[in-house]
């Protein structure tokens, strides 16, 4: 009880009734046989790897301050699918991108980024417990994989993080809200101004898919839950590179 009131401190009667709107939707989802086979999924994936990125973690476990919380989601694992489906739609070559995933959470989706073989995987996540998470799955992973490179665990506001990279792909499994997302937005434009020749977003669960209907992006394939959007930077006053 003390842990459900140290929850609804401070927040409005509007906020309490989406903190409650938002536990409900996501139980019932819990409860689906597609979830369920995610769920077996999530568990095989940690065994065979010896990792551990099943477990959701809920907002008031990130250690994160409380003036963020609000803008942030709990940490659930993404399924392999988030990414491999929309990158076979889009036929895109991964060993000709750099990988970006914003909030990396237990670095699931960056040890799948690295076994696909992308010239660069970062993952930018906030809590620092996930980070330390994240950074022994990966190590734990990478003693099974001889020779792979390493991915990049950052423990850092998304909305200060510079992109860069000749040609990015941008992981979002609905980190964030509406505000910090539209921070992150000019920051991979501000990268197409400069040296990125091409960014690519996956983002699943779109829940803020209206923050890149904007000026020089345009809509992907979208795949079962994850929609993709796409700028290059002739849309913001510059040439790409050559390859």
């Amino acid at each position: 009880m003390r842990f459900v009131l140290s929850r609804l401190r401070g927040r409005s009667a509007g906020q309490v009734l989406q903190l409650i709107v938002k536990n409900i939707r996501h139980a019932i989802a819990g409860l689906s046989p597609e979830r369920r086979a995610r769920r077996i999924a999530d568990l095989a994936f940690d065994r065979r790897w010896g990792t551990e990125t099943s477990r959701s973690v809920s907002i008031h476990e990130l250690g994160i301050a409380r003036s963020r919380m609000a803008q942030c989601n709990r940490y659930d694992p993404s399924s392999a699918g988030m990414l491999t489906d929309p990158l076979a739609a889009l036929d895109l070559d991964p060993t000709a991108h750099d990988f970006i995933d914003y909030g990396a959470g237990k670095g699931r989706v960056m040890m799948l980024a690295m076994e696909l073989g992308f010239a660069r995987v970062t993952g930018i996540e906030l809590s620092t417990r996930l980070c330390e998470v994240a950074r022994a799955n990966i190590e734990r992973f990478r003693s099974q994989h001889i020779g792979m490179p390493a991915g990049r665990v950052i423990g850092a506001d998304a909305t200060m993080f510079v992109p860069s990279g000749r040609d990015i792909i941008a992981y979002f499994y609905n980190p964030f809200d509406a505000t910090v997302m539209t921070v992150v937005r000019h920051r991979l434009e501000s990268a197409l101004r400069h040296r990125t020749g091409r960014v690519v977003v996956i983002y699943a669960n779109p829940e803020h898919g209206a923050v890149f209907d904007a000026p020089g992006w345009s809509h992907g394939p979208s795949t079962p839950g994850v929609a993709t959007f796409i700028a290059g930077a002739e849309s913001f006053g510059r040439q790409a590179l050559a390859a």
